[in-house]
């Protein structure tokens, strides 16, 4: 949330490192005005050893923070913020030597008490056990003034690339998932208006024609079974193309009942083809469009074929009719815009939908996708 050495980080870290200072200032001067009986000693004593406190964890992160702001090159900087925390340490171990020395002022006025200054407080026991070479407060010094940041600082740009990363990640799934919701909702709202339109006919149907009604109402049956799991789960789950064109064959054949039988159906798709994964509720889309724009509009037979061919790990599907053609509009367009925007997000560029006119009459609607 705070990247190290940024001015968010270092007043995020002084709400920490302050307090923690003001209590060494006041601790140090509790324990000479309770410890050498000198009471009158304690405010000025903890007020330079509070101030001294603030600068020895504030001096190496604030030079740091500096130098980030000036906004060098990358190794130069990352040069120069190594330089401000070493300024930074020498900085607190002169405030430490600077409390410590004028603490031996406040001992000389005291007669018989030795003026030996008191180690670290809080650090003694770390001091001790690394008197082999490495003095105790250097070690505090270089904690509490930046020196546990220098990690994350330097290793931040491979961490906001992964992030970033993540981020993209993220984002793609959320507007798959938004274009799968939108196809949801666009199959939802289709739904009941295509089943009371069906149903209308077979009343209809059932006094002047109860042989056509039984018919319309298994042709129903069917792509209800077909369609009815789509519905339920719109992932991609089993999603494969031969489950696609098994359902908009079921919805063909129940608007060809519908329609006097005038609509002819050609389905050319191998059965090699048909087990490759394919989205759901897209071609049902392309095909609602052929019937609604290019077989309802003309009077008369009318064709719609449905053909797949797979060449060099592209697969193209193909939805096209020879009715009246797909005239521009808001209903169709907001089908196709969803259609695109799922195989956008899904695809990327490795996916399209081309909507053309045929020649003689009517309108191809072609997808082209890789296959792996």
């Amino acid at each position: 949330m705070y990247l190290a050495f940024s001015w968010q980080w270092w007043l995020r870290r002084a709400w920490l490192f302050w307090p923690i200072a003001l209590v060494y200032g006041a601790g140090y001067a509790t324990w000479h005005a309770f410890g050498m009986n000198a009471l009158g000693d304690w405010p000025i004593l903890a007020l330079v050893a509070g101030a001294g406190g603030l600068v020895m964890v504030s001096a190496g992160p604030l030079l740091a923070t500096g130098v980030r702001y000036i906004r060098l090159p990358l190794r130069w900087e990352r040069v120069l913020v190594i330089v401000a925390l070493l300024i930074g340490l020498v900085v607190a171990k002169s405030m430490e030597l600077w409390v410590n020395s004028y603490h031996q002022v406040l001992m000389a006025h005291l007669p018989g008490h030795s003026t030996a200054p008191p180690a670290p407080w809080l650090f003694s026991a770390l001091s001790g056990a690394l008197r082999f070479g490495l003095d105790g407060s250097t070690l505090v010094f270089v904690a509490v003034g930046g020196g546990l940041a220098l990690v994350p600082y330097l290793n931040e740009r491979r961490r906001l690339a992964a992030y970033e990363a993540q981020q993209q990640v993220s984002a793609l799934r959320s507007e798959r998932d938004a274009a799968d919701l939108r196809m949801a909702v666009l199959q939802a709202q289709v739904e009941p208006h295509f089943l009371f339109n069906t149903l209308a006919s077979v009343r209809s149907l059932v006094a002047s024609d109860p042989k056509r009604a039984a018919m319309t109402i298994d042709a129903l049956a069917d792509y209800l079974r077909a369609t009815l799991p789509s519905l339920r789960d719109t992932g991609e789950a089993d999603a494969t193309l031969g489950r696609q064109v098994t359902l908009c064959h079921r919805y063909l054949e129940l608007m060809n009942i519908r329609m006097g039988g005038r609509i002819l159906i050609v389905i050319d798709v191998s059965d090699a083809i048909r087990a490759l994964p394919f989205p759901p509720l897209i071609l049902i889309s392309l095909v609602e469009n052929a019937v609604k724009h290019g077989v309802e509009p003309k009077p008369g037979p009318c064709e719609i074929a449905i053909r797949a061919t797979l060449h060099d790990a592209r697969m193209r599907v193909v939805v096209e009719d020879d009715g009246a053609g797909l005239v521009p509009g808001p209903s169709q367009g907001m089908g196709l815009a969803n259609v695109r925007a799922q195989l956008r997000n899904r695809f990327g560029a490795n996916a399209s939908l081309a909507i053309v006119g045929r020649a003689g009459g009517g309108t191809c609607a072609v997808i082209e996708m890789a296959t792996q």
